[in-house]
């Protein structure tokens, strides 16, 4: 599975699984026609991705299934349908347009309906409808296409929630290049150094050992979610480091985790503390049979008597790109075996000055789960301390 041939082999395979499984939801629904709509930015990639093979960088993409014929992919440059030949999995693809992104992609809209009415469907159901798509799109395709149509962004949320075997193997080469970025944290980061000086550093081994796209995040503040700036690490401080990326195939993985710079005070260590606590609690609970509920419950028991407050939410499935389920305070969703879950607890202090946030990648298995970090949730750079917690 190390060499280039092997994995091309497997994701021939892992995409004939899909589309295998699309089919039998069509037949299960009675669906003439999906529609798959996609675009080139994080949580809207992946439906393109998952059946495509290619996403266009900004602009969109769709896929056409019509029942019993083979997939269309239609993009509006042809710069896409030449990367989309090349790198895709889809045998017919096709453009219209020359890709502006100022303005509305109407003779793309044209061929699309076009195509899909030729089939004479009775039902139609579009992936991205309501959630991805501009009113402009939605309004032309639901005013022009035939047939009943139907929002089919659940129904393609729920195919992805779980993985094949050859997908989790996709997952774990993802999370090795994560973990082998995150690693450039704790060679860069010293006091007096700048976040973006330390972020391209991290930057430089995800890209250069493939990283299709990447988000890196380092804060000693409240909360992480900024891009990188020139902001300069202080001589004591607890550091939030993230990288999370999508390996050259096309999985997309999060690895969070701590470093305490110089002498970090007690309340930042007691907040340091519980957020790995937390993380400890969630892997004793994650197994089948739980609820995403049950999760967040466990998260709670290890912050709520500190009074801190929460960033992001707690966690939610992952593959080719966001997936479900989502790890909500009281959800009733229901782990199942194959589902690939991150979690990523996030905190800061009631006053809002400092956070801590930690991200681990998990494979939910038939008896509980296995975590993919192998590095430590926090460890402390410091000449009197060299204690690693996690």
């Amino acid at each position: 599975m190390s060499t280039a041939k092997s994995i091309e082999a497997m994701k021939k395979e892992i995409m004939n699984q899909r589309w295998a499984r699309l089919e039998k939801e069509m037949d299960h629904l009675d669906l003439d026609v999906v529609l798959i709509y996609g675009k080139g930015i994080i949580t809207q990639y992946g439906n393109l991705y998952y059946f495509g093979g290619y996403y266009p960088i900004l602009r969109h993409g769709f896929v056409i299934k019509i029942k019993g014929q083979e997939p269309i992919a239609y993009y509006n440059t042809r710069a896409d349908y030449f990367l989309a030949k090349e790198k895709g999995t889809i045998q017919d693809v096709r453009f219209v347009g020359t890709g502006d992104v100022i303005q509305a992609e109407d003779p793309l809209l044209v061929e699309i309906a076009n195509v899909i009415n030729a089939a004479s469907p009775n039902k139609v159901s579009i992936v991205g409808l309501k959630e991805n798509m501009n009113i402009k799109q939605y309004e032309y395709l639901m005013n022009h296409l035939k047939g009943e149509i139907s929002d089919g962004t659940r129904m393609l949320a729920n195919i992805k929630a779980y993985k094949s075997q050859e997908e989790i193997d996709m997952v774990r080469i993802s999370f090795e290049l994560a973990e082998k970025s995150y690693v450039a944290f704790h060679k860069a980061i010293q006091p007096g150094k700048t976040c973006s000086e330390i972020a391209g550093e991290v930057e430089r081994i995800a890209r250069g050992n493939g990283a299709i796209d990447t988000l890196v995040f380092i804060e000693e503040g409240p909360f992480f979610l900024r891009k990188p700036t020139r902001k300069v690490i202080s001589e004591n401080a607890l550091v939030t480091c993230y990288v999370e990326l999508i390996d050259e195939n096309g999985y997309w993985v999060e690895k969070g985790g701590l470093i305490a710079v110089g002498e970090i005070s007690d309340e930042m260590k007691e907040l340091a503390e519980a957020c790995v606590q937390a993380m400890e609690e969630v892997k004793k609970t994650l197994k089948p049979g739980r609820t995403v509920g049950d999760i967040a419950d466990s998260i709670h028991q290890q912050i709520d008597h500190l009074h801190v407050k929460i960033g992001i939410w707690h966690g939610h499935g992952i593959g080719v790109d966001h997936d479900l389920p989502v790890i909500s305070d009281n959800g009733t969703e229901i782990l199942e075996e194959g589902m690939v879950i991150s979690v990523h607890p996030n905190f800061a202090n009631a006053a809002e000055e400092f956070g801590a946030s930690i991200a681990d990648v998990f494979i939910i298995t038939n008896d509980g789960a296995e975590s993919l970090s192998k590095l430590p949730y926090m460890s402390f750079l410091s000449q009197k301390e060299s204690e690693r917690i996690g």
